[in-house]
């Protein structure tokens, strides 16, 4: 598939019968006629005025927030977008929607865990082409966009890499108390926010793998064994996060196994095909393979800084271990409610297991 499906797309959508209902298309309030852009930008516009964070306890926001992340899952993809056209909405599986609650979160970020991982690059990508000349060739945009994001990476690192240093620097003073019960506090307010367990298992368990593998420690916790089943009221409500998460942690896995060039190669195709033929399993590999190389390159930094003495870095890598573990909230006494893992309640034949 390519930019001219698009075009067919909407000559079909244009014919009379075709659209067998429009409620997505309401939903969004865009035409049936929509190109992936016009989609995406109404979703965002429209998501981010009733996002949860912003409308706490408000169920009419939520409810709202929800229709519009079905809408855009559906609409977004070309498949799926012209089996509702011709079928309408049940002709959509109940199993499709077990990540709609995280479409916002996996697309756009996360405003309160913004200093943590910044603006997720797709976002950043669709910004700089859409504020590139329309008169210009779609590749000569996509180049020119591509070049920008290069930069932008490069300063979302170097600010990251700058606060995470600051973040850790009560450990390596000596001050391992009042670092570990900051980074405790800060997970569990994080905790209750939008995504909020996926965000901190995700960015805790990068960190956590990087300074466990810098110390020359084997993982004695973590991997897909180590996930236990979410019982009780909230087993519903976690399983987009719970989902999110594994996929995150198996791409840490991933990338021990590649080449840094390769594992480049990989995020930069899942930008170009999601613009090309997107769906939304292109743009959930492509925003984990950013959360993931943009934190394994601050930690590298953070790790490797040739000015900085051997035993500074060794306390810097028990440091973002910690901050990475009290993040996943495995273990006692950091475990919170919503943890997406409880590692107390699992039995291992070998606790240092190399997974």
């Amino acid at each position: 598939m390519s930019i001219l499906f698009y075009r067919e797309l909407r000559i079909m959508d244009h014919l009379k019968g075709m659209v067998r209902e429009t409620g997505y298309y309401d939903t969004l309030g865009v035409n049936v006629d929509a190109t992936y852009f016009e989609i995406r930008k109404a979703y965002y516009l429209k998501a981010t005025q009733v996002h949860p964070d912003k409308n706490l306890g408000d169920p009419k926001a939520a409810e709202e927030f929800r229709a519009l992340g079905e809408a855009f899952q559906v609409l977004s993809d070309p498949t799926t977008r012209a089996r509702f056209g011709k079928h309408g909405k049940l002709c959509i599986s109940q199993d499709y929607w077990i990540h709609t609650d995280t479409t916002y979160c996996i697309m756009f970020g996360s405003e309160p865990f913004e200093d943590y991982i910044g603006q997720f690059a797709m976002n950043t990508f669709y910004s700089l082409l859409e504020m590139e000349e329309e008169t210009l060739d779609l590749e000569v945009r996509k180049e020119k966009a591509t070049e920008k994001m290069g930069a932008f990476r490069k300063e979302r690192e170097e600010k990251l890499i700058k606060f995470m240093k600051d973040r850790i620097q009560p450990f390596v003073d000596g001050r391992k108390d009042e670092f570990v019960k900051w980074v405790d506090s800060e997970a569990r307010t994080l905790s209750t926010v939008a995504c909020g367990e996926y965000m901190l298992h995700s960015i805790g368990h990068v960190y956590w793998a990087k300074a466990r593998k810098e110390l020359g420690k084997k993982r004695a916790f973590g991997g897909l064994d180590g996930w236990v089943e979410n019982k009780g009221p909230r087993a519903y409500e976690m399983r987009p996060q719970i989902g999110s998460a594994k996929e995150a942690e198996r791409v840490v896995l991933q990338q021990d196994m590649m080449e840094p060039e390769d594992f480049e190669d990989r995020f930069r195709t899942r930008i170009i095909q999601d613009l090309e033929a997107p769906t939304f399993g292109i743009r959930w590999d492509a925003a984990m393979l950013d959360l993931v190389i943009t934190l394994s390159n601050v930690s590298h930094a953070i790790l490797n800084e040739p000015t900085v003495p051997e035993d500074v870095l060794k306390l810097r890598a028990e440091a973002l271990e910690m901050f990475g573990m009290i993040f996943q909230g495995a273990t006692a006494p950091f475990l919170r409610e919503g943890s997406l893992r409880n590692e107390d309640e699992v039995e291992y034949p070998d606790s240092d297991m190399d997974i």
